[in-house]
């Protein structure tokens, strides 16, 4: 869990897998830790950052927009694991996407890892 290591900035790849979908099932089952609660559990979980690769598709994207903390969305391509055709795809997924908020795509595709990886910004 980050709590254990407040200073360590983890991302998880490919959008988190199923955990912008299952957090809240995981945020009820926190009641079971004498020490827990769903809100603390969801605060947790909410300090990882999550990259994109290939994760643009029409349920992925939404779950992750709708769990992830602001800022914590970051490009991902897969690189070199994925062809090259394919990322294009997941890219034109990211482009497209109609429900993004003045200035979030921009900051998923460069914004939010400069302000994490502040030496991205100077390069």
């Amino acid at each position: 869990m980050p709590a254990r290591y407040p200073r360590i900035r983890m991302i998880l790849p490919h959008a988190g897998g199923f955990l912008p979908y299952a957090a809240q099932r995981f945020a009820v089952a926190a009641r079971l830790h004498p020490d827990a609660t769903p809100e603390g559990l969801l605060g947790e979980l909410r300090r990882f950052y999550f990259d994109t690769a290939i994760s643009a598709g029409p349920a992925a994207l939404p779950s992750l927009l709708a769990f992830a903390a602001p800022g914590h969305i970051l490009y991902g391509s897969d690189f070199p694991m994925l062809p090259e055709e394919w990322a294009t795809g997941f890219d034109s997924g990211l482009d497209d996407y109609p429900h993004w908020e003045p200035g979030q795509l921009h900051a998923v595709n460069r914004g939010n890892a400069e302000l994490l990886v502040p030496r991205l910004a100077r390069s």
